[in-house]
């Protein structure tokens, strides 16, 4: 119960300090930046799968919510041009010189996949993730947590309710969405994300196997459970999964096996890191772009 009220008092402090700095009740505006900044790669599933995952759109809407601007995006990750990454397991994808801000690493690919020798690292999700770059050769900083955290700070328009609609939902990894056809309550993570993250505020509580699902609840304050269940078409390593809890200082977290399961569990204890770290890690500098200081109330997420 402590960790919860810290977390929520710190997301209120930040969230009213947003709404005065950056009065933020519309979309960025359609003008990219004159001055060459980076542009940002994140997973987009539409070319294999014919669908966008939300948690990988998230990287978008926060970044260009934090810039107040439209951001050029990467369609091809190794074109010799500096990228920036953002939210995801996406490591793999970055080469020499791109700048990291709290992207993970996939437990699932092969050494091979990672080509870079050399990177400018802001932030990583997690201190499994921070390992793996030292062990290559990488300076890493201890800054961790998913950037998705913030999205209560940039975002305050979205807002739980009083008395959420359901008691529970669902959110399961888009792999193993033909294993829950039959389920009440079940979220898509094909839906637009802010179609998503409405349906996750109104909820009393979230079990989920997509770690977005996880960390948008959590963001929020909302109980959630990692769901893990036996399913041959879904190859996600748990590594990613350990990394977000690790480096939000949970340590000793469980998954449930089962819905039953994780409704008798109820959630994991709220996340804690410094989420004002994490914000001025941000490369600003790099769009021209001064970091406004959110608060000084970063001793309430720890």
């Amino acid at each position: 119960m402590q960790t919860s009220f810290r977390h929520l008092f710190f997301i209120f402090s930040l969230l009213t300090t947003a709404q005065v700095l950056f009065g933020y009740q519309q979309e960025a505006s359609d003008e990219k930046f004159s001055l060459n900044g980076p542009s940002l790669f994140y997973w987009d599933a539409r070319p294999q799968f014919g669908f966008a995952n939300f948690g990988d759109a998230l990287s978008e809407a926060l970044i260009e919510r934090m810039l107040g601007s439209k951001i050029p995006i990467a369609d091809q990750p190794f074109n010799g041009q500096k990228k920036l990454l953002g939210m995801g397991s996406i490591m793999h994808y970055a080469q020499d010189n791109d700048i990291v801000w709290g992207t993970g690493v996939n437990g699932k690919s092969p050494e091979k996949a990672y080509r870079f020798t050399s990177l400018d690292i802001r932030a990583v999700r997690g201190p499994l993730t921070r390992n793996f770059l030292l062990n290559r050769g990488i300076a890493c900083p201890e800054v961790y947590g998913d950037p998705t955290l913030l999205l209560p700070i940039y975002f305050p328009e979205f807002q739980k309710p009083a008395s959420p609609s359901n008691d529970y939902v669902i959110i399961p990894h888009y792999s193993d969405e033909h294993l829950f056809v039959s389920f009440p309550n079940v979220i898509s993570v094909k839906e637009h994300w802010s179609a998503v993250v409405e349906k996750i505020l109104n909820s009393k509580f979230v079990i989920s196997s997509a770690l977005s699902g996880i960390i948008v609840a959590e963001a929020f304050g909302i109980p959630a459970r990692l769901l893990q269940i036996e399913n041959k078409s879904n190859t996600e390593d748990l590594f990613k999964y350990k990394d977000y809890y690790y480096g939000t200082n949970r340590f000793d977290f469980n998954y449930a096996t089962s819905i039953e399961e994780a409704l008798k569990m109820g959630g994991e204890p709220l996340p804690t890191c410094d989420l004002e770290k994490l914000n001025r890690a941000f490369p600003f500098e790099l769009f021209n772009h001064t970091c406004v200081v959110l608060e000084e109330h970063s001793q309430h997420s720890r």
